[in-house]
């Protein structure tokens, strides 16, 4: 009986020394070879479980001891915040199915290996997915499934540039919100691409710096705004081809959403097969918001559809908050009404308004979100109240961007067409008296002119300079001085962007009468005319090329040869 007494004596030392531990009895440390074997076995359960136990012994069991000092310095740790991540991303995809994918095979056994070491693109991925509404974030029941990652997968094998940086959150936003998968309206494909296309067309256009450069600076969930896009991508390249043809002075302050004010408003005589008819066509609100998304992100810029009563616009992000319209937030309404009568995936214009602003303060977002997963790992209520009181205080730490949600960007042109102002002026360059119209030919640049009326001269996007016949003008022109040495036929070819049908020029040197020149649709990008007759006496005149009504012309340079 005595040496019963005595054997239980150092286990009731052991019971009373834990007791006064505050019961913390687990003996589990995070290991490579745990985690190894959870991917290996696609066995999860019992390492969900080990992690969840020691991130709660991380917590002071007494919640008065809970303080924003405390729980930032738990979350700062480099091992807490790898073992929260885990814990998170298994939790959201759920630890059978990603057992499941772990046993589909080697490849996919690697990458988790790679993921669940990696505490920088967890939290990238697990933000990223992190709803934008306010009320879908604080009730934090979102999920992630199986396909992000095996696009994601897809895209690690792929291109080796995809694991760290700005591909990296490429790739992670083309995991989450794959082509096909944002806003449908006319112009869009049926079949946009595959994930690794719309990958790769993106990063292709970056590296040649094809796209503005806010891009550069993008988060996952802004990037999810453009990589969804259900326009294919030939449709992508071409836009930014069209614009950097037809209207370079759009990419000025990355204002290409007034691209939307050239789709005329009407009716379209013709299907919409892809975005080229969108622009030749015209169209109603639908296909003017569609547009406008699309535009957005061909260049690299963030864009959303927005519903509005009876009418449908866009929601876009701008470089510079401070422009107009609703100074002060990164995030525009445009093409119809202000934030207020706005709804746009799922929320109202004011909540999303309030969630992308969150989102901006990148810092405390993902601090409120890692308290926000710390709480959940909680057995306790009352721990897990405290933290997530602390986590609120964050969140509203910082003062509300203060911005008019009942302004609007152009509210007028989502209605009708306004008429462009018309100037008339002189010569923009330094010409040396008139041109010589040479037998073996002469090419005049588009801006040598000697005088004008209605139209613009834009600096070109190769060099150069250009004139652009601006829409809805009845009677736009320029006029050529020129110098024949000898009289005859000869052939005018004109260099000409239009993304228009039925455009037309009236040709004429001096008093004759006009020769009707059509000019064909290029669907925005530089062509040539076909060549035209015109009869030229002898000495010095004035070429005139005129422009009746008609919605918008290009020009680079004309070229005169004798027949």
């Amino acid at each position: 009986m005595k040496m019963l007494k005595n054997s239980k004596a150092p286990f009731l030392l052991t019971f009373v020394a834990l007791l006064l531990l505050g019961g913390n009895v687990f003996a589990w440390e995070p290991n490579d070879k745990d985690l190894g074997t959870a991917i290996e076995t696609g066995d999860f359960a019992t390492y969900f479980t080990n992690i969840s136990t020691w991130l709660n012994q991380k917590v002071p069991a007494d919640p008065s001891g809970i303080s924003e000092a405390t729980l930032k310095d738990i979350i700062k740790d480099p091992g807490v915040a790898n073992l929260l991540d885990q814990r998170t991303l298994i939790a959201k995809v759920g630890v059978a199915k990603l057992g499941a994918f772990a046993k589909a095979g080697p490849s996919n056994q690697k990458f988790l290996a790679w993921l669940l070491q990696n505490t920088q693109a967890m939290d990238l991925y697990l933000e990223g997915a992190t709803p934008t509404g306010l009320n879908a974030r604080e009730a934090n029941n979102f999920t992630l499934n199986t396909t992000s990652l095996d696009i994601w997968k897809t895209l690690f094998f792929a291109d080796p540039d995809s694991k760290d940086g700005i591909y990296l959150r490429l790739a992670i936003a083309t995991a989450i919100a794959p082509p096909g998968t944002g806003n449908r309206g006319a112009g869009m494909t049926k079949t946009p691409g595959t994930p690794l296309d719309r990958y790769t067309h993106f990063k292709t256009a970056h590296k040649n710096k094809e796209l503005f450069p806010s891009f550069d600076n993008l988060s996952v969930w802004e990037y999810t705004k453009i990589v969804s896009s259900c326009a294919s991508d030939a449709d992508l390249a071409w836009a930014r081809e069209m614009i950097n043809s037809w209207r370079p002075d759009l990419r000025i302050k990355e204002q290409v959403v007034n691209s939307t004010s050239e789709v005329w408003r009407r009716n379209s005589p013709h299907p919409y097969i892809d975005y080229k008819a969108v622009l030749s066509g015209g169209g109603k609100c639908g296909p003017r918001s569609s547009w406008s998304v699309m535009i957005c992100q061909a260049f690299g810029i963030p864009a959303i559809g927005v519903g509005q009563p009876a009418h449908a616009c866009v929601a876009y992000k701008v470089a510079d908050p401070s422009v107009e319209p609703q100074p002060g937030s990164a995030w525009k309404v445009g093409y119809g009404r202000g934030w207020h009568v706005s709804r746009l995936e799922g929320m109202s214009g004011a909540e999303f308004l309030a969630g992308a602003e969150q989102r901006a303060r990148a810092a405390q977002f993902s601090q409120v979100e890692h308290l926000r997963w710390l709480a959940s790992t909680l057995v306790s209520k009352e721990q897990a109240t405290a933290v997530m009181a602390v986590a609120h205080k964050i969140q509203h730490s910082v003062a509300e961007v203060k911005t008019d949600i009942t302004a609007s960007a152009k509210a007028a042109e989502a209605e009708k067409e306004l008429q462009p102002e018309v100037k008339a002026g002189k010569a923009t360059t330094a010409a040396q008296g008139p041109f010589k119209v040479l037998p073996s030919g002469t090419r005049i640049e588009a801006v040598a002119f000697s005088g004008m009326s209605g139209v613009s001269v834009l600096d070109c996007y190769t060099g150069g300079k250009q004139v652009n016949f601006q829409k809805s003008v009845k009677n736009s022109w320029v006029d050529y001085a020129l110098d024949v040495p000898a009289a005859g036929v000869y052939a005018l070819v004109i260099r000409v962007a239009t993304p228009n049908l039925g455009q037309i020029f009236d040709v004429s040197s001096g008093s004759d009468k006009p020769i009707t020149l059509e000019i064909p649709n290029t669907t925005g990008v530089w062509a040539t005319t076909r060549a035209m007759e015109i009869k030229l006496e002898q000495g010095k005149q004035t070429l005139k090329i005129s422009a009746p009504f008609q919605r918008g012309v290009a020009v680079q340079w004309l070229e005169l040869k004798a027949k």
